[in-house]
């Protein structure tokens, strides 16, 4: 057998990153590949060898070129490039047949290098240095998921049917200052975000779209008529200096979460569909809550907080499904405060002291969370308390990348915590969320940190754009089954078992 001096030297550079054990015997064997986070500056020729690779990770490095020898990698379907020096991408990646492509975090400055790929069905280009998106997407193109945000892109139009097979848009935190009839052309876009433009006008054939989720959140809206998008479940409108907010009969038939968060609106406007489960309009200037709320009888959550109102209507108390109302900040009357008590005290945080704050946890924090643990594993009988452990594990989860830890403080002090791994699920073909670790001080409950805490996580989850986010809970805890209940967490027909190694 002739010796392969190409597989001897790559095998020998991949051992040296870990990337491989030694009981790899060929290029054939290797068919995923991590390199990430190694500072590589370059890439040996010898990679060409790898012809089985499906995925290749090469993230968080300093790279700036991809050798030549890599269009050989023709199995190649999923690419890495996030957090690296490209201001340009090598024209051979179109010879390659990936479906995906992560180059965010990046250089570069044009997309003139999409019209040559005709395979990708996801794109994250987010962070670079675009500006124009004008041809970029040949049309014929198999883009599912697009992600454009973090980029300084003033206009986004849509040529021909560039774009009709799109599932997943984000251009958040762009320079958009309004919204063409060409956005309508995208007849399969289900998720759309918007947030943190500059827009300040939207074509009507906009509402045209079949859209369930929409984010227009941190834009330059002063007025808004929302009608149609009938397939639209969520709509954010947070801070938008909304002076004005009417809404058709006809809009979102099936609108499930509404929210619209510090847009100084005086009026509360009720959304025509009774399938509502979360309505948010705290951080306004609403004096009076509408008798009609009580038809939206499936509402869990309600959060009015930070208003001017005064009195509750006693309709209120018909919420049967209600399991969160946030009211505090507002100059409540006793009568207001007694509807309050008719309709459940435990669901709402008006106990709650003021002064709590919602943040990441910070180096600082890992002592203080480690012992807060303490109060966990009291209540969870399948854990002994150990801080030499319990310290080490929250400090190698705080330096995990695919980890978010979030604190409850109050007066400087780590009063509750939750925490959130990244994991992959076979069953929904994309990332996941693990939550673990949520608890709150004993002085500190029944005041809302927990679903503070539980709504911040869930929020990150869906920003990461998560599938899922799941948890365990001790089977014997109720006050922490029924809060996750409450909560819209459901009880699977799984078991967890463990096996210590």
């Amino acid at each position: 057998m002739m010796y392969d001096y190409e597989w001897d030297r790559i095998k020998i550079w991949l051992e040296q990153y870990g990337a491989i054990g030694e009981e790899v015997a060929k290029a054939e064997e290797i068919t995923r590949l991590d390199l990430s986070g190694h500072s590589l500056k370059e890439l040996p020729e010898s990679i060409g060898v790898l012809s089985h690779l499906l995925v290749l990770n090469l993230s968080n490095n300093k790279l700036s070129t991809l050798p030549e020898s890599m269009k050989k990698l023709q199995k190649l379907s999923n690419l890495d490039l996030r957090r690296n020096k490209f201001a340009v991408l090598p024209d051979f990646l179109s010879l390659l047949p990936l479906r995906s492509l992560n180059a965010s975090g990046n250089k570069l400055e044009s997309l003139s290098f999409l019209s040559l790929f005709s395979e990708l069905r996801v794109l994250d280009i987010s962070s670079n240095l675009i500006t124009d998106v004008a041809g970029a997407f040949c049309s014929e193109n198999q883009l599912r998921t697009l992600n454009l945000s973090s980029n300084y892109i003033k206009k986004f139009e849509v040529e021909g049917s560039s774009l009709e097979e799109l599932l997943r848009l984000n251009l958040s935190r762009n320079l958009l200052s309004e919204l063409s009839s060409s956005f309508s052309r995208m007849e399969n876009l289900e998720e759309l975000d918007l947030s943190d433009n500059q827009i300040e006008k939207i074509d009507e054939s906009f509402f045209e779209l079949d859209v369930e989720l929409l984010d227009l959140s941190l834009n330059q809206l002063g007025a808004l008529h929302l009608f149609g998008l009938d397939s639209l479940e969520e709509i954010i409108l947070d801070e938008n200096p909304l002076e004005s907010l009417t809404i058709d009969e006809s809009f979102a038939p099936y609108l499930r979460e509404f929210s619209c968060e510090g847009c100084g609106l005086k009026e509360f406007v009720l959304p025509p569909s009774k399938n509502l489960e979360l309505l948010c309009y705290s951080s306004n200037e609403i004096a009076a809550i509408p008798d009609a709320i009580e038809y939206y009888t499936k509402l869990i959550q309600l959060d009015i907080e930070s208003n001017n109102i005064v009195n509750l209507p006693d309709s209120l108390a018909n919420l049967v499904s209600l399991q969160t109302l946030y009211i505090k900040d507002n100059p409540l009357s006793e009568g207001a405060k007694k509807v309050i008590e008719v309709l459940a005290p435990d669901i709402c945080d008006i106990r709650m002291k003021t002064g709590i704050s919602i943040e990441k946890a910070s180096r600082e924090d890992i002592p203080h969370m480690a012992k807060l643990l303490n109060v966990l594993f009291a209540i969870e009988s399948d854990f002994t308390f150990d801080y030499e452990k319990q310290f080490a594990g929250i400090s190698r989860l705080y330096e995990y990348e695919g980890a978010d830890m979030l604190v409850a403080k109050y007066e400087g002090k780590v009063v509750g915590m939750i925490t959130m791994q990244r994991l992959i699920s076979s069953a929904e073909g994309d990332y996941i969320g693990q939550m673990e670790d949520l608890v709150v001080e004993e002085e500190f409950r029944r005041m809302g940190v927990g679903s503070r805490l539980i709504n911040k996580m869930r929020s990150i989850a869906q920003e990461y754009g998560y599938k899922r986010i799941q948890l365990a809970a001790d089977v014997d805890n109720k006050n922490a089954l029924e809060f996750y209940n409450r909560r819209g967490f459901v009880k699977t027909h799984l078991s967890i078992y463990h096996y210590k190694v």
